[in-house]
C-alpha cells in the first residue's frame, strides 16, 4: 500500500511546515510567558469592576470569575501543559526505547516474558490507572502528573521499537558486524539504535496528541493539577460553571488544545509518510 494511501486521512494540501509553525508558536509562547504576560496570572483584580469582563483591548481574552486576566493565564497554562507533555514524552522515550531494544535483542524466552508484560499494561485502561493513582495520592503537582502520564504511555513505544529492532537485527550489515566479532552492545548502539530513532521520534510526537487532552480532561474533572496553577485543563474547569454567559473562558483553552493536537497529528503523519519503514502500525 502506498504512503499516500496509508496517510490519506491527512489533507494533502497541508505541508509539514504549517503544523510545525503552529507548534513552534506554542513552544515560543511557553518559553516567554513570564516576559510577555501583561498581568500576574494568580493575582485577582477588582472583584466588582473586573470580574467576568469580555475580551477587550485591556484584557485580550477577558477575565474570569476571580477577576484574573485570562490571556495571562493562557500564556502560563501553555507553559504548564506543554511542559507536562514534554516531560511525559521524555519518560516514554527513555523507558519505551530501552525496553524495546532489550526485548528485540533478547533471547526468545526473555523477549516473550517482556512483551507479555507490555501486553498486560496495554490491556489495562490507562485512564483507570491514572485515576487510581490520583485517588491514592491526591491531587498531583505538574511534575508528578507528567511522570505518571509518561509511565502509563511507554508500552506502545516499546512495541514499535521492538518490532523495528527485529527488522534491523535481520539485516545483512548487522549480520556482518556480528560475524566480525562486534560485541552485542556495540551492534545495538552503532547499528540498531540509529535505525530505531526515526520511528521512536515519530511515535513520541504522536504521543503528545494523547497526553495533552488527557491532562486537560483530568484537570477539568478535578483529578489533575490543583488550582490556582494554570493549565489548559484548569482553565476549562474554570469555564465549566459559566459555559454560555462567559463564552471566552471556554473558547480560548479549547482552541489551544484543538490546535495543538491537530498540529501534532498532522506533523506526525507527515513525518511518518515520508519514511515507508514507519508506515506499519
Amino acid at each position: 500500500m502506498s504512503a499516500s494511501r496509508r496517510t490519506g486521512n491527512v489533507p494533502a494540501f497541508v505541508p509539514a511546515f504549517v503544523p510545525a509553525c503552529v507548534l513552534a508558536l506554542f513552544v515560543l509562547t511557553a518559553l516567554t510567558a513570564q516576559w510577555i504576560a501583561p498581568f500576574d496570572p494568580a493575582v485577582s483584580g477588582d472583584l466588582v469592576a473586573d470580574r467576568l469582563l469580555a475580551p477587550s483591548t485591556t484584557h485580550w481574552f477577558g477575565t474570569d470569575a476571580s477577576a484574573r486576566d485570562v490571556f495571562s493565564r493562557m500564556l502560563f497554562g501553555t507553559q504548564v501543559s506543554l511542559g507536562i507533555a514534554a516531560l511525559s514524552v521524555a519518560v516514554v522515550l527513555l523507558v519505551g526505547v530501552t525496553w524495546g531494544v532489550i526485548a528485540g535483542l533478547a533471547p526468545a524466552w526473555l523477549d516473550g516474558w517482556m512483551m507479555r508484560f507490555v501486553d498486560a499494561l496495554m490491556a489495562t485502561p490507562r485512564l483507570l490507572v491514572v485515576l487510581a493513582c490520583v485517588a491514592f495520592t491526591g491531587r498531583l503537582s505538574a511534575t508528578s502528573l507528567a511522570l505518571l502520564l509518561g509511565l502509563t504511555a511507554w508500552p506502545a513505544m516499546s512495541r514499535i521499537v521492538r518490532a523495528r529492532v527485529r527488522e534491523l537485527d535481520a539485516t545483512d550489515y548487522v549480520a556482518a558486524a556480528r560475524a566480525l566479532g562486534a560485541p552485542r552492545m556495540g551492534i545495538a548502539v552503532r547499528h540498531i539504535l540509529p535505525g530505531v530513532l526515526p520511528a521512536a521520534m515519530v511515535t513520541a510526537i504522536l504521543t503528545v496528541a494523547s497526553v495533552i487532552p488527557l491532562e486537560a480532561g483530568l484537570s477539568y474533572f478535578g483529578a489533575g493539577i490543583a488550582p490556582p496553577t494554570a493549565s489548559w485543563g484548569v482553565l476549562l474547569q474554570d469555564a465549566s460553571a459559566r459555559p454560555l454567559d462567559a463564552w471566552w473562558l471556554l473558547l480560548f483553552p479549547s482552541a489551544a488544545i484543538a490546535a495543538t493536537v491537530m498540529s501534532v497529528n498532522l506533523l506526525g503523519e507527515r513525518l511518518r509518510g515520508r519514511d515507508r519503514s514507519l508506515l506499519a502500525p
